[in-house]
């Protein structure tokens, strides 16, 4: 009776040691379509460095709205928008602070895929987050929000 519990017992871990190897296989090709395009790279360090990058990027699209939010604020104020410089400064600036970040990634072995310019992606996402503000800081039509209500 031991003899054969052992035996299945040596049975279910084997077979759950085998499940557990599959489910941490790694897999590369392309992605499925909800992903609206991609591929999975070969090295799965390069993913995690591309994963990286495209967290920074995200990071940067919320910093970037920072700057305008701040901006509008200060211009409501009849003060100087400040805008430029949070993109910009070269110390304290989000695009510069998101050069850094890629640059450090990309330097990391085993680096970033060759596929993407992801260090032109600062300006492009600036861009993007910029595009929002006519509709974010949109005008009333004909004066409908005047008592400072909106209907959703």
């Amino acid at each position: 009776m031991l003899k054969r519990f052992l035996s299945t017992t040596v049975a279910l871990a084997l077979a759950l040691s085998a499940s557990a190897a599959l489910a941490g296989t790694y897999v590369t090709g392309p992605l499925p379509s909800e992903f609206g395009g991609g591929f999975i790279p070969p090295n799965p360090g390069v993913l995690k460095n591309v994963q990286k990058a495209s967290k920074e990027g995200a990071k940067l699209a919320a910093s970037v709205e920072k700057c305008y939010s701040k901006g509008a604020a200060n211009f409501s104020k009849n003060k100087a928008t400040g805008v430029s410089t949070c993109l910009n400064d070269p110390s304290k600036g989000v695009l510069p602070k998101f050069q850094a970040k890629i640059t450090g990634i990309g330097s990391k072995a085993p680096g970033l895929s060759a596929c993407h310019n992801y260090n032109g992606d600062g300006p492009v996402i600036a861009g993007l987050v910029k595009a929002f503000n006519a509709s974010t800081y949109c005008q009333s039509p004909s004066g409908a929000f005047v008592d400072g209500t909106a209907s959703f």
